[in-house]
């Protein structure tokens, strides 16, 4: 229904648009007149009225008043505005004749009239005979002296370069030359005005005082020489002028004031026609010339001058008429317009009118309807509002709990970390025993930590953590704090810049103790986020009222919606990588907030991270603090720094030795885990049985996997960077590791984890906390099973085999088979074997770049397959094949050494006693005598 309306809607608006919108005109015409005369007024009209009579045109007349510069203007003016069609009259041929060019080129059609151009660059030419003007204007000078043998003439041109002024002077010259009676015996340029004309006039009436005729070369220019005649008081003088213009030549003429002047045709209706013949693609002449007219003198200047003014009020008549038309057509149009209202207004009425009915008894449906759901919502919000309460106080037991617990924790963990202590002091354990009770001193130092900081929280929740004021110089403190972290800032190689220089002298209230654990909070989580030559920078600076400090870093940096929840507790324990348990930022807000301060961060990925506290200045009447520092450099140590090794490393050091230079009985065993001390710990566990080496994501792992392909992979799941999901994935996906056996570590037991662990080609799962014998149990059971599938391969080695096909995996096995991609990467070497074992110059380089893998790579993979190195193998293969010939062939025995790949007889006698017990032709004989079979 709605889409009813709007197309109704719609159907007025468009009825109404096209009843109002008068017919826009199809082609535009640009009329560029050199000057602004009544000859070319007279023209002017005729264009106006004929336009009326052409439908769909429209015309636009601009006047240069003999400027070029205007006319180029204008013409300019008609190619800018988009017209269809521009009719130009040159003011000055040279000065135009670039212009046309111009618009000629660019594809408007060009009319040329009155006047001329250089050259044929228009598309239609009209003009009237100027020449044969000028030779009437000859004879009928002749005609006023019969009895004269020669009439003395002056002649005053128009505008120089102007072509009418040069064909109208050429013809009247010509004339007079054929008749033999016109002398021409001066001339002046009068620029078509009538006072340039009498000043030229005047200066040649003084030079020849006996002058019969004045030719002007139009009706004004011979105005103005009648009037030097009279002031020369030369009457007799006849005028001769050209154009015939009504009101000003005929006129003239009428009155007496010039004896005779020539019609100079205006053809203003014959341009518009054709005009339209071009922009209608109709047939037209190129060139036109109308031929001069009949004099005009005084036996025929007033009948002259009456058809002159019966035309001018027809054509007052004609634009009445048109005008009328145009009234009727607006009725016409309002009045179409307003019956397609009223009937689009009544079929509106009618359509809403059903639109009302039939929405009244919808919405009685609806109100029906809704309040049989609100009826249920009700009973669904009085059962939600009774589930939130319950939920409310599941989470006050839950926190109480918690809260309890921590408290309880305190009294164990305080039992367990003095002895812890007295361990981690001790000088009679072994290398190993201290560290495992160094890693356990760290750890319990975290955790007191993190069991303070959660009693804290539940008391600022409750309003019951009490804030200690006291005077204290808080600059000072900011620096000494700060100071206690360069000892593991140099461990580091971090730079740790403090400038506390702004706020030198400052003394305020504040809780020294919550102060020192703001300050320490930051600058750990600075730390754990700032690799190694990285950069950390403490200030403290006075603004105003107020004290800023803040603690800025160059590390890994926070995208715009974790520093949006950054200080939201447990924001971190959230996350899939979380390096924290999400309290010590929260924990951080709530102590500036007890201080009346705000607490604020920018960062950006890859660019670091800057946290910023601002304190207000205040004081209380307590004397300045002295309270020691709550951690010293050697706690800062302790519990942000790497525990070392047995041997006096820590774990990312253990990757500088060569795997390849340790004890080759020893398995290699790849630790992948982000927290330094859970490596360390796999690594203290392990290393009696395996070389251990290390990496702290699923990125470097599966690099170094790639590098040294271990026996054995222990990987973390959860990891910045790549996860242990996707590293293992990929391991199993890569020709030179899918064969290692990948053993999972999560904190997660869920069996939707583990499943999707499987899934990714894991091998087994140990769930933390860990007991490590059940990991070294782990991890030897995985050594075994992979040393079973080297069985599997080296019987396929030791299988005889034929010329024709090689039998890489027995059939019926009991042993369980290898992964399918180990399987295809042995099939393949066995291929390789078998097509280049008569090349004597294989060796394992080149079989390593034919299986596309490094040289120690393809090592590592053939070893842990089939516990033989690739030469070994080859060296195998090439005996069994030499064996199965001397048995199945008559081959010599040098026949079969050399298309075995051995280099001489004498090396495959020596290699086959050593694998068989007996030489090549001890075995022959043996075969030969009857006791052989």
């Amino acid at each position: 229904m709605k889409h009813l309306i709007k197309f109704l809607v719609l159907s007025l608006c468009c009825a109404i648009a096209l009843s109002c919108a008068k017919q826009q005109p199809t082609f535009r015409i640009g009329v560029s007149q050199c000057s602004a005369d009544d000859w070319r007024e007279k023209m002017n009209d005729e264009i106006r009225r004929e336009i009326m009579f052409q439908p769909g045109a429209e015309v636009e007349i601009r006047s240069a008043d003999d400027s070029n510069e205007k006319q180029i203007s204008d013409i300019e003016y008609f190619a800018a505005n988009g017209f269809d069609i521009i009719i130009c009259a040159p003011n000055e041929a040279d000065a135009i004749t670039p212009i046309i060019q111009k618009v000629y080129n660019e594809g408007i059609p060009v009319i040329i009239f009155d006047r001329d151009i250089n050259g044929e660059s228009y598309t239609a030419h009209m003009a009237v005979d100027n020449e044969g003007i000028g030779a009437e204007a000859a004879r009928y000078a002749c005609t006023f002296f019969k009895q004269k043998e020669r009439i003395k003439v002056l002649e005053i041109e128009g505008l120089p370069g102007s072509t009418p002024a040069r064909d109208r002077h050429r013809g009247f010259a010509a004339e007079a030359e054929r008749t033999g009676l016109i002398d021409i015996v001066g001339s002046g340029v009068g620029n078509w005005n009538n006072i340039d004309a009498a000043r030229v006039a005047d200066s040649l009436l003084t030079l020849f005082p006996d002058i019969d005729i004045i030719y002007a070369h139009n009706d004004r220019m011979a105005i103005g020489c009648r009037e030097v005649t009279l002031r020369h008081h030369r009457p007799d003088i006849k005028i001769i002028g050209i154009d015939a213009a009504p009101n000003i030549g005929i006129r003239a003429v009428a009155d007496g004031v010039i004896d005779v002047t020539f019609l100079y045709p205006t053809e203003g209706y014959s341009l518009v026609r054709t005009a339209m013949h071009i922009l209608r693609h109709e047939p037209f002449l190129r060139h036109s010339l109308t031929p001069a007219s009949p004099a005009v003198d005084h036996s025929n200047a007033e009948i002259l001058l009456l058809q002159n003014e019966a035309l001018r009020e027809e054509t007052n008549k004609i634009l009445l008429l048109k005008t009328q038309v145009d009234n009727y057509w607006q009725q016409h149009s309002a009045q179409t317009w307003l019956s397609w209202a009223l009937g689009l207004v009544l079929l509106l009425a009618m359509v809403t009118i059903f639109v009302v009915l039939r929405a009244y008894w919808t919405r009685r449906q609806q109100q029906q309807l809704l309040q049989q759901q609100n009826a249920l919502l009700q009973a669904e919000r009085d059962k939600q509002q009774q589930l939130n309460r319950q939920l409310a106080e599941a989470t006050r037991s839950k926190l109480m709990f918690f809260t309890n617990v921590s408290h309880d924790l305190r009294t164990p963990l305080t039992l367990i970390a003095e002895p812890i202590e007295q361990l981690a002091s001790a000088t009679n354990l072994t290398p190993q025993q201290l560290t495992l009770a160094s890693l356990a001193r760290k750890n319990v130092k975290i955790l007191k930590r993190l069991i303070n900081q959660t009693l804290d929280l539940r008391k600022y929740d409750n309003g019951k953590l009490a804030l200690h004021l006291t005077e204290a110089p808080l600059g000072q403190l900011i620096g000494e704090w700060g100071d206690a972290f360069r000892p593991e800032a140099r461990k580091r190689d971090i730079g740790l810049h403090i400038d506390v220089a702004k706020a030198e002298g400052l003394t305020m209230a504040v809780d020294v103790e919550k102060m020192e654990r703001i300050v320490y909070n930051l600058l750990s989580n600075a730390f754990k986020f700032t690799p190694a030559n990285g950069q950390i920078a403490v200030s403290c600076a006075i603004e105003g009222e107020r004290v800023v400090m803040s603690v800025s870093d160059n590390g890994m940096g926070m995208s715009s919606e974790e520093q949006r929840q950054v200080f939201d507790r447990f924001y971190q324990a959230d996350q899939a990588h979380a390096q924290g348990s999400g309290i010590g930022l929260s924990l951080v807000k709530a102590f500036v907030n007890m201080h009346g301060g705000e607490i604020g961060v920018v960062s950006a990925p890859g660019q670091g991270s800057t946290f910023t506290v601002e304190l207000p200045i205040t004081h209380v009447s307590e004397p300045a603090a002295t309270a020691a520092p709550l951690l010293s450099p050697r706690d800062i140590a302790i519990e942000l720094g790497n525990v070392p090794s047995a041997n006096g490393q820590s774990p990312a050091s253990t990757n500088k030795r060569d795997p390849a230079s340790t004890d080759n009985d020893k398995p290699l065993l790849l630790v992948i885990d982000d927290n330094d001390d859970l490596r360390l710990l796999v690594s203290q566990l392990m290393q009696e049985q395996y070389h251990i080496i290390t990496a702290c994501n699923g990125q470097e792992g599966l690099a170094m996997a790639a590098r040294y392909v271990p026996d054995l992979i222990v990987c973390d799941v959860m990891m910045p960077v790549m996860d242990g999901l996707e590293c293992c994935r990929r391991l199993k996906h890569e020709v030179s590791t899918s064969h290692i056996p990948v053993l999972m570590l999560t904190a997660c037991s869920m069996d939707e984890q583990k499943l999707e662990g499987y899934e990714s080609g894991a091998d087994a799962y140990v769930a933390k906390p860990f007991n490590g014998e059940l990991l070294q149990a782990q991890c030897k059971s995985l050594v075994d099973n992979r040393r079973l599938i080297h069985d599997v391969y080296s019987a396929a080695s030791r299988e005889p085999a034929s010329p024709s096909a090689a039998k890489p995996l027995p059939q019926h096995s009991a042993n369980p088979l290898p992964r399918s991609i180990d399987s295809e990467f042995y099939q393949r070497f066995l291929d390789l074997l078998k097509a280049q074992m008569a090349n004597a110059d294989l060796n394992a380089d080149t079989m390593a770049a034919q299986m596309g893998l490094g040289r120690s790579q393809f090592y590592r993979k053939i070893k842990a397959l089939t516990n033989y190195s690739p030469i070994e193998i080859l060296r195998k293969y090439r005996l069994k094949t030499a064996r199965q010939q001397l048995i199945q062939t008559q081959q010599s025995i040098s026949e079969i050494a050399y298309s075995t790949g051995f280099t001489s007889p004498a090396y495959f006698a020596k290699c086959y006693r050593d694998e068989y017990g007996q030489t090549p032709s001890e075995e022959r004989e043996n075969l030969a005598s009857p006791h052989g079979i």
